[in-house]
């Protein structure tokens, strides 16, 4: 491998690009993900850069040509369609092809979640650094609108944050459908529990729930099984019984109220909803409550 930071060859034949390090200090410590620079480059033959340390993140795709990559032993030899990652403190060196050099788009990047977003991409030394994404034009794209939002203002900087984001998101996508991954389960989970938490009263359909989330019923409901060891409506029916019985025992609201502030549309459906979880009707439990409790004082609108 050259020892050299960078060949002294012609670099490029084509190159449109742009640069934020001025913006570094004032990012550096409170934003969750900006853009440090980004291009597009036709590369001369034999073309290279490196060896060398980056302090950002860089992504690097490959539009039409070819090249070697090279981070530590490993060699990638990459073509249209792949891109490759340069983490911070890697000594990496990447050279293009002397018969078909290679045009790419670049990002750069930094940020608190940097590194969390990097791992969506699932690359690693043991996964390998390299990735393949088909629709090029998009990315390009995307690359294209952050050079032209180069002027430092306040709109194009949420301009550039967004388009980072969208890059990132595209790689991602394609990676999620590569591999048939999906977010944890407990996500999904914990999204029900605040769903019913916040909507227990008005009438809840599991089905509602799962396409809120891009989800089928049965994956979402076998999800929340595993994790809690019963079905999305047995704990909807147990979580609204819950608050009845709270309802009842220290409330003087109606049957009727009642069976409408945990979410059922009449009180007989309620109260034999009730009968079967607690074996006693609403109006027993609240007498027994009354009789069991002498301090429970039940306040009763005027």
């Amino acid at each position: 491998m050259p020892d050299n930071k960078e060949n002294k060859s012609p670099k490029t034949i084509f190159r449109t690009s742009a640069g934020f390090e001025c913006l570094e200090l004032y990012y550096k410590n409170n934003i969750d993900l900006y853009l440090c620079h980004c291009g597009i480059e036709d590369c001369h033959s034999g073309h290279s850069f490196g060896p060398f340390k980056r302090v950002e993140y860089v992504i690097h795709y490959i539009m039409s040509g070819k090249g070697t990559y090279s981070i530590g032993n490993k060699t990638y030899h990459l073509g249209p369609g792949d891109f490759f990652l340069i983490r911070p403190g890697d000594t990496t060196f990447y050279r293009a092809d002397d018969e078909d050099p290679w045009s790419y788009i670049w990002v750069g990047f930094l940020g608190v979640k940097a590194e969390n977003y990097v791992e969506y991409l699932h690359l690693s030394d043991k996964n390998g650094l390299t990735g393949k994404y088909p629709e090029g034009e998009v990315l390009k794209n995307i690359v294209s609108q952050m050079v032209d939002a180069r002027a430092l203002t306040y709109s194009n900087e949420l301009k550039r944050e967004g388009l980072l984001y969208l890059f990132l998101s595209e790689l991602s996508r394609y990676n999620e459908s590569s591999n048939n991954e999906k977010y944890p389960k407990q996500i999904y989970v914990d999204h029900v529990l605040n769903y019913i938490e916040h909507r227990y009263c008005q009438k809840i359909r599991v089905s509602d729930i799962a396409d809120g989330m891009g989800l089928s019923r049965g994956y979402l409901s076998n999800c929340f099984k595993k994790t809690m060891g019963e079905s999305i409506q047995d704990y909807l029916i147990r979580y609204r019984m819950e608050k009845a019985e709270e309802l009842l025992a220290t409330t003087g609201d109606t049957i009727n109220q009642i069976a409408a502030l945990v979410g059922y549309e009449d009180a007989l459906t309620f109260s034999k909803a009730f009968h079967k979880k607690n074996g006693i009707s609403p109006s027993v439990y609240r007498q027994n409550q009354q009789a069991n409790d002498p301090q429970v004082h039940i306040k009763y609108d005027d």
